[in-house]
């Protein structure tokens, strides 16, 4: 009776397996399902090397600058980021912002900014490890970055792009010969889904070269 159960085990992870190479490369469901999680390829996509803390501060009519992250006892589900630290494109912080103005007392409000704290990484590793793996002091460099604006009801009135983005773009423009290949270059679309016309959705925009500009 154990061997069956061990080999139905082994049976069972290599079946998971190969479903989700097939998935992969039928490009067949890739994301329609919560359990593809835990066999997609990319599973551990989108982990940066920067730590992020979000601020969410409001600027009223005076001018002074108040804080508007939920005032409540604050929930830590993993380490010291907070609930609301999570999320991180940003879509629902101006619901957040917009909640607890309206359960606190304050001055008309003009707008609320969502603020990025970024920092590296290395710096979270204890002084003890600091001091075996570096020799310089252990000094962090903290960012400050607007990521989006909001108006008071908690509705976009500015985004841009992350930290991480905007690095990235900023060294594609300081790069002559980048701007001139984006130049010569035609975009389209890529999409890695069958066509479904119930659905509409734009994955990734990419540059096809081209001999020539259009003009």
């Amino acid at each position: 009776m154990r061997r069956w159960g061990t080999n139905f085990i082994i049976v069972l992870y290599l079946g998971s397996l190969c479903y989700g190479l097939s998935v992969h490369a039928l490009k067949i469901n890739v994301y329609d399902h919560l359990a593809n999680y835990f066999v997609v390829w990319d599973m551990y996509c989108g982990w940066g090397c920067f730590e992020k803390r979000v601020l969410l501060i409001a600027e009223g009519e005076s001018g002074n600058l108040y804080d508007v992250s939920p005032p409540w006892k604050p929930i830590k589900p993993y380490g010291s980021a907070e609930r609301h630290d999570y999320d991180s494109w940003g879509f629902y912080s101006g619901k957040v912002a917009a909640n607890t103005l309206r359960h606190t007392d304050h001055e008309p409000i003009t707008r609320v900014l969502l603020v990025e704290q970024l920092w590296s990484k290395k710096y979270n590793i204890p002084d003890s490890m600091w001091a075996r793996q570096f020799d310089e002091p252990k000094d962090p460099r903290v960012y400050y970055y607007v990521r989006t604006k909001f108006d008071p009801e908690g509705a976009v009135v500015d985004r841009h792009y992350d930290w991480q983005a905007n690095l990235a773009y900023q060294s594609l423009v300081d790069n002559p010969v980048l701007r001139t290949t984006i130049a010569q270059s035609r975009p389209f679309i890529v999409d890695d889904r069958p066509y479904q016309p119930s659905r509409n959705y734009i994955q990734q925009v990419s540059f096809e070269q081209t001999d020539s500009v259009d003009r």
